[in-house]
C-alpha cells in the first residue's frame, strides 16, 4: 500500500525486491511504525492515517525540536494525503534498555540535563492550549475509563464532591507553575541511544505547560519504577538544572517539590485512565500491566501531601478502599 511512496522517496532505489519491510510496533495512538531496509540503509516508515490522526503537529514540532541542541529524527519525506512519513532510523536501543547496569544515576542525570533545553524552545502554533479546561478533560479520562468503564464503579455523592475538589486542586497546581515547552511524554521509551547521545522521539504532543511535568514523566515513569532515594536525588538534580537555566522564577526547592508531587498525581490519573481506554476501546492490552504501578504512584503522592491538602488524603483513601481492589480483581 505504501510501496510507491517508498520507491519514490528512497534514494537510488530501483527495484521493489530490494526492500525489506518489518513492522516494529504501534504506539498508544493509531500510528504504526515499520523499519524499511534498502541498499544497506534503514529508515523508519510511520503510517499515520490522516482521517484518524492530525499529522501536522508532528511535522511542525519536528522542525521546532530540531532547533534544540539535541538529536531528534529527521523527516525525510511526507505523503500528507495517505499519512506516510519516512523518518531517519535511530536504531532500536531505548533508554530503558540501558538501565540496570550500574549507571542508572548517571543515565538519568544525562536525560534530565536535556530538559532545560526542551523547556526553552519557543512556543508553536502546533501546540494545543494546556489550560484548565484541557487539564480537566485529561483528568476525566481516569473517571470515565478506569473508574466507570473498567472497574464499573459509580461515585456516590461524597466521592463526586471529593473528585471535583481534587481536580480543582490539581488544576491550580499545574496552572500556577512557570510555563515552559514540555515534551509531555518524556520517559524511558521515548529516548533513544544514537551515536553515544540521547535522541528524543514522540514529541508531537508538546505544549506550553508546567515546569515540573517532564521531570515527573521521567522520574515517575509508568514503565520504570525507581527506588525512592534515587528518585528524590534526581528531583533535586532536576531543580538545580532548571534553576541554573533561570526557569524556576524564584521557586524554593520545597515549593518545587510540592508542585512536582501534585503534577505527578494529575499525570498518573490521566495515564491510568488511558491504559484502560487502550484496553477497552482500542483492544491494546499491553499497557494494562502498568495500571497498578501508575495508580500506586497516585495513592503514594496523595498521602505525601495529605497534611497540606486534606482533599487528596480523602481521595487516596477512596482509591485504596474502593478502586484498587476492583482494579486488582480485573487485571
Amino acid at each position: 500500500m505504501f510501496d510507491a511512496f517508498l520507491t519514490q522517496n528512497l534514494p537510488n532505489l530501483k527495484e521493489q525486491q530490494s526492500l525489506n519491510i518489518e513492522l516494529i510496533t504501534g504506539d498508544a495512538s493509531f500510528r504504526k511504525y515499520y523499519r524499511v531496509s534498502a541498499l544497506s540503509q534503514s529508515y523508519i516508515l510511520m503510517v499515520s492515517p490522516p482521517e484518524l490522526v492530525n499529522n501536522e503537529p508532528f511535522i511542525e514540532l519536528n522542525t521546532l525540536f530540531n532547533q534544540g541542541d539535541f538529536k531528534v529524527p529527521s523527516i525525510l519525506a511526507v505523503d500528507r494525503e495517505h499519512g506516510y512519513l519516512l523518518i531517519e532510523d535511530l536504531g532500536s536501543t531505548h533508554f530503558a534498555d540501558c538501565l540496570g547496569q550500574g549507571k542508572d544515576t548517571e543515565l538519568y542525570q544525562q536525560a534530565i540535563a536535556l530538559l532545560p533545553q526542551i523547556a526553552t524552545l519557543p512556543s508553536s502554533s502546533a501546540m494545543k492550549p494546556y489550560d484548565a479546561a484541557f487539564i480537566d478533560l485529561e483528568l476525566e479520562i481516569f473517571n470515565e475509563w478506569l473508574v466507570q468503564n473498567f472497574c464499573k464503579i459509580e461515585m456516590d455523592v461524597g466521592a463526586k464532591k471529593n473528585w471535583q475538589q481534587v481536580k480543582q486542586q490539581l488544576i491550580n497546581a499545574l496552572e500556577m507553575q512557570p510555563k515552559v515547552t514540555m515534551h509531555r511524554d518524556y520517559h524511558s521509551r521515548n529516548l533513544m541511544l544514537w551515536n553515544e547521545q540521547w535522541a528524543i522521539i514522540d514529541y508531537q504532543d508538546a505544549v506550553q505547560g508546567p515546569l515540573t511535568y517532564d521531570l515527573v514523566s521521567l522520574t515517575k515513569d509508568c514503565y520504570q519504577v525507581l527506588p525512592s532515594a534515587l528518585r528524590s536525588s534526581l528531583v533535586k538534580y532536576g531543580f538545580t538544572q532548571y534553576e541554573k537555566a533561570g526557569l524556576t522564577q524564584g521557586l524554593s526547592y520545597s515549593d518545587f517539590e510540592m508542585l512536582y508531587t501534585l503534577t505527578g498525581i494529575q499525570r498518573h490519573l490521566k495515564a491510568a485512565g488511558i491504559f484502560c481506554r487502550l484496553s477497552l476501546r482500542d483492544g491494546k492490552q499491553g499497557y494494562l500491566p502498568h495500571v497498578l504501578d501508575t495508580l500506586n504512584y497516585v495513592i503514594e503522592a496523595c498521602k505525601e501531601v495529605a497534611n497540606a491538602f486534606p482533599v487528596l488524603g480523602y481521595f487516596a483513601e477512596w482509591l485504596q478502599v474502593s478502586v484498587k481492589p476492583q482494579l486488582e480483581a480485573k487485571l
